[in-house]
């Protein structure tokens, strides 16, 4: 089995950054999903810049401001000049088309400045209005989107792949089964026994007999900003630990799995195996 480890949320504040870049200094983080409108980006893209092997994500909550005037932007945002739909999602298509696409060229190119390339792809499992437009701004800089499939935990569908991607067999786990459910769950047993770690032991989703994984989390430190703004808290330090855990290396490797990023997977390339092994690491799949 081929597996992406993606870290979430990446440029949410400096001091989640610093638990990111934990995880994949020292753990087995493939991807970085960057939020371009946060806080935290551009120190988010100085740390990544050091990371070439990594494929890079648009991660689009839109959980900041705009990278516009607000004034330009005006169906987007609350009183304050912050996306308006960042405690409630619906909201997101009672914005103005256009207004959206001025956004997200905005957001792209503020990557495309900072980065040197726009973001390798992104995950689109809404429709209406607001992914229609974010979609167009993908094809307009070459983002990848609908590459693969995802299940509810009812059985339904989140997200399928394009027939251009089908036969890649990319599939991603279900989120609420990992680091949302202590997150939204007051069990203090639940949120005591969370384990990412067993999460791949307990092979979910019989994970394993997937051509393609991907496996999102959100390994980081916390500060005041993320406590007042998310629902997610400790899970990220959880997160961070379980990602650099030789415990998590171990079944990596018992298990033969070929640790892959989102280009790796989507073009064939071996980006993060071949940066595994000019390090000597001995995750690298001989």
């Amino acid at each position: 089995m081929k597996l992406i480890v993606r870290a979430d949320d990446v440029g949410y504040t400096i001091p989640y950054n610093m638990g990111t870049e934990e995880a994949i200094r020292n753990g087995v983080v493939t991807s970085a999903d960057l939020m371009l409108d946060c806080p935290g980006f551009e120190d988010a893209v100085e740390r990544l810049k050091k990371y070439p092997f990594l494929s890079i994500g648009w991660h689009s909550h839109f959980w900041g401001k705009p990278v516009c005037d607000p004034a330009e932007v005006p169906s987007m945002v609350n009183e304050k000049g912050w996306f308006k739909f960042r405690k409630d999602q619906s909201l997101k298509d009672t914005c103005d088309y256009d207004e959206i696409v001025k956004e997200c060229r905005a957001q792209v190119e503020r990557c495309i400045r900072m980065l040197g390339k726009a973001p390798d792809y992104t995950h689109s499992s809404r429709g209406g209005v607001f992914e229609t437009a974010r979609r167009q701004v993908c094809d307009e800089y070459g983002i990848k989107y609908g590459f693969c499939t995802k299940k509810k935990p009812d059985g339904g569908y989140v997200e399928t792949p394009s027939e251009e991607y089908a036969s890649l067999g990319i599939y991603m786990v279900n989120q609420p089964a990992t680091v949302y459910k202590p997150s939204f769950d007051d069990s203090m047993t639940v949120r005591k026994t969370y384990s990412p770690v067993k999460y791949y032991q307990s092979n979910a989703e019989n994970m394993l007999s997937k051509e393609v994984c991907i496996t999102a989390w959100h390994p980081g430190f916390l500060d005041d900003h993320i406590l007042k703004e998310s629902s997610c808290t400790e899970a990220r330090i959880v997160d961070m630990i379980a990602l650099c855990s030789e415990e998590l290396k171990a079944w990596i490797k018992e298990n033969h799995v070929e640790l892959i990023n989102y280009r790796d997977a989507l073009y064939g390339t071996h980006d993060y195996q071949n940066h595994l092994k000019v390090t000597g690491s001995d995750l690298a799949v001989r």
